[in-house]
């Protein structure tokens, strides 16, 4: 049954994205936040997490629902999940896909315990269109692209049979 608000999802999530990033970055310190309520530049001022982080970072004037900061002596690397409880929407790929193009995280979710709705599907698995879920290219690397996922509410995860991405091989074992 989905969840009677987003934010109910958030606490859940928040704790599958600590495992996600401790398990894909063991030497890093990771912390994860609720950043809803607030803008992800409030959020890293509040925290002090400032250091290696773009110098652009106080103009980052978005509302992403979890953030997570990957830290290592010389890199923060970011992680956004936005949950909807509803089925995903193209409107709601374009609030991820805006956020991810300001702030380049290194990985960007979009949750729903629905997953994509059947037009956001017919899009980009009919007409082939995943090409506008990569939100950073870089010479010589591959592109990073957004994850459109359904959240499985019985096992606190990622459905990672009901996942879409530009690029199937980039998470490997969800």
């Amino acid at each position: 049954m989905p969840y009677a608000q987003e934010s109910d999802m958030y606490p859940l999530v928040s704790e599958w994205l600590r495992t996600f990033l401790n398990s894909r970055h063991p030497r890093a310190a990771i912390r994860v936040f609720d950043a809803s309520r607030r803008s992800l530049a409030r959020l890293i001022q509040e925290t002090g997490l400032t250091d290696h982080l773009a110098p652009e970072w106080p103009s980052w004037d978005i509302h992403v629902d979890i953030v997570g900061f990957i830290l290592t002596e010389r890199l923060t690397k970011l992680a956004f999940v936005e949950c909807k409880n509803t089925p995903i929407a193209l409107v709601h790929l374009s609030q991820l896909l805006g956020y991810s193009r300001v702030a380049l995280p290194e990985y960007s979710f979009l949750v729903a315990p629905q997953g994509a709705s059947d037009t956001l599907r017919t899009l980009l698995l009919v007409h082939n269109r995943l090409d506008i879920l990569e939100y950073h290219t870089q010479a010589g690397n591959l592109p990073r692209s957004m994850v459109v996922a359904r959240w499985d509410e019985a096992a606190n995860q990622i459905d990672a049979s009901d996942t879409i991405t530009s690029d199937r091989n980039r998470l490997g074992r969800l």
